[in-house]
């Protein structure tokens, strides 16, 4: 048990050193053993992190293999909506906006149920974006809006100007320039209060270079 909590630590550590290749058979060996000790819940984190390894290396069928199989060995809530996040992301990366909202939507009402309204205000900013890319404008301005008014109430910066630089988007799609470029303002202004430069680079050139 000591052993594979070890090779999991190892894993986590190489993960975090960007070093993909090495952190993969140390996330392998934990999962063994746990499968050996008879530890589903150490075999869902292992699937987990596995699965993690495989996103980062854009190989996503493969990531949403292990982050089914994860699922299905999982029973705590808060651990249920770790993993349907993670398969959310994985459907959104594909392009498939539909499925990825399906998972976008068990998180939330995961969330809320656990009273966890800071991530159903987050996950609901990325409904609100996979809605804008599926062209549903109603529905994208509702979640985006009900977001930002989550992540505000808990001072939440981050998430904030990025539900503003979603909105921006929004607007841009709609052909409505004024609220596009107020949006955009606030956004990247935020972010550069907060010290999130990459973030304010990347809605610069998602505002200006992108249709």
């Amino acid at each position: 048990r000591d052993l594979m909590e070890i090779y999991s630590l190892i894993g986590v550590i190489y993960e975090r050193m960007g070093d993909l290749d090495n952190a993969l058979p140390y996330y392998s060996k934990s999962l063994s053993l746990a499968q050996d000790l008879g530890d589903t819940r150490m075999q869902a984190v292992a699937l987990n992190n596995i699965a993690g390894i495989y996103k980062n290396k854009n190989e996503l069928d493969k990531a949403l293999g292990y982050y089914e199989e994860s699922l299905r060995l999982t029973t705590d809530e808060k651990e249920k909506a770790i993993t349907y996040t993670n398969i959310a992301v994985i459907y959104y990366k594909k392009g498939d906006y539909q499925k990825a909202l399906e998972y976008f939507q068990k998180v939330i009402e995961t969330s809320e149920r656990q009273g966890d309204y800071h991530t159903a205000s987050i996950v609901k900013i990325s409904s609100g974006d996979a809605y804008r890319r599926m062209k549903d404008y109603k529905k994208a301005e509702k979640y985006l809006l009900e977001g930002l008014e989550g992540v505000k109430k808990v001072g939440d910066k981050y998430w904030e100007a990025t539900a503003y630089a979603r909105l921006s988007l929004l607007y841009k799609n709609q052909g409505n320039k004024a609220k596009a470029q107020e949006y955009f303002i606030r956004a990247y202004q935020l972010y550069i209060s907060i010290g999130a430069k990459d973030s304010a680079e990347g809605i610069l050139y998602e505002f200006f270079l992108t249709k």
